[in-house]
């Protein structure tokens, strides 16, 4: 993440951009895309990162969080945004980058709802209490294998095919 801030610092600034504050856990994950998109695009972010499990746990018990999960985008000190999704596309609008012809900002939508297609099974192998299902070792092996060798591959074939279509 630093080499990107640093790379693009001064390049693209927001004139006028409402405060932006990230809540996530100290990890890549969801978060990333959306510290990595705001560095791109010059905008400022404040990324609020966990020191703990108990300071999330916190902030979902006293109702911070809308869905009680992160990531989270606080805006302008007082709208929320969860999702992340959802903050990519506001943060590509802040920044000036959603396309305005109708079917290319449609494709943009497709890129991001085909990432979102793509992680489905490995979330729900990884997080399996989560979505109430109770998976032994053997099966989270299979559905592994399934998805590394099957599922991945085709999701991210599908993203190449759009990807290689686009005019830019």
């Amino acid at each position: 993440f630093e080499p990107m801030a640093a790379a693009t610092a001064g390049k693209r600034r927001i004139p006028e951009q409402p405060s932006l504050k990230l809540y996530y856990f100290n990890i890549k994950g969801k978060g990333e895309a959306i510290r990595l998109f705001a560095a791109y695009a010059g905008l400022e972010l404040e990324d609020v990162r966990f020191s703990s499990r108990d300071e999330f746990q916190k902030l979902k018990e006293d109702g911070t969080l809308p869905f009680g999960q992160v990531p989270l985008l606080e805006v302008g000190g007082k709208d929320k945004i969860p999702q992340s999704n959802a903050i990519l596309r506001y943060l590509s609008k802040v920044a000036g980058m959603t396309p305005e012809d109708p079917v290319l900002a449609a494709k943009v939508d497709a890129a991001l709802d085909a990432e979102t297609d793509a992680m489905v099974g490995p979330l729900v192998v990884s997080y399996t209490t989560r979505f109430g299902i109770d998976l032994s070792d053997q099966q989270k092996t299979d559905a592994c294998k399934a998805i590394n060798e099957e599922v991945m591959p085709r999701h991210l074939n599908n993203l190449e095919k759009l990807l290689a279509s686009s005019p830019t």
